[in-house]
């Protein structure tokens, strides 16, 4: 008895909910009345073969080519650089970069440049800001010795113990804590 008052408890809660729905208050409840009339000519297609061809889209503006034209260097000067150019050298440079020196190729490792002329060395942040990790990409040469060097001056700069983890193929170093600015001024003076 409990189970058919449920059901008939629902149905009625259905049919209220129909009749809210309903907006001119029409006697039948599954159909809604209009008073414009009724569109026919949306339609979706389910598939490549129903649906009509594509006429040819009129352009919407009216443009005209012209060959090296004087505006044309304003618009270059907006174009991304297919490479990018040599660094020319000068004493200092404004925004604070350092170039590399001559020395760093004679040691037995190497930390090499991104094509921006960048160092790689990186802030990873996960777990909501909870764990952080400098990562140092790019090395080539001994990577066991750059990090036994590497450990020793952040444990004299830090003055702790320094977590790192070597990875020989993936040619990174991966320190626990941020340490990007210590690492990239350690970088700075060996001449990376």
């Amino acid at each position: 008895m409990a189970t058919v008052w449920r059901s008939q408890c629902a149905f009625a809660r259905l049919l209220i909910g129909k009749i809210a729905q309903n907006p001119n208050n029409s006697p039948d409840l599954c159909t809604k009345l209009f008073r414009g009339p009724i569109s026919v000519t949306s339609r979706n297609y389910s598939n490549y073969a129903n649906s009509p061809f594509i006429e040819r889209i009129k352009e919407q503006y009216e443009y005209d080519i012209i060959k090296n034209p004087p505006e044309w260097a304003y618009v270059e000067r907006l174009l991304p650089f297919d490479t990018i150019p040599v660094v020319t050298p000068k004493e200092n440079y404004p925004s604070g970069w350092i170039p590399p020196r001559e020395e760093a190729v004679h040691l037995p490792y190497f930390v090499s440049r991104t094509k921006n002329h960048e160092l790689p060395i990186y802030l990873n942040i996960t777990y909501r800001g909870m764990r952080k990790i400098t990562k140092i990409k790019k090395i080539e040469g001994d990577i066991w010795l750059l990090n036994d060097t590497l450990k020793a001056h952040l444990k004299e700069t830090a003055g702790k113990y320094v977590e790192t983890r070597v990875h020989e193929l993936g040619k990174f170093i991966e320190v626990k804590g941020d340490y990007v600015n210590v690492i990239r001024n350690w970088a700075h003076s060996k001449g990376f």
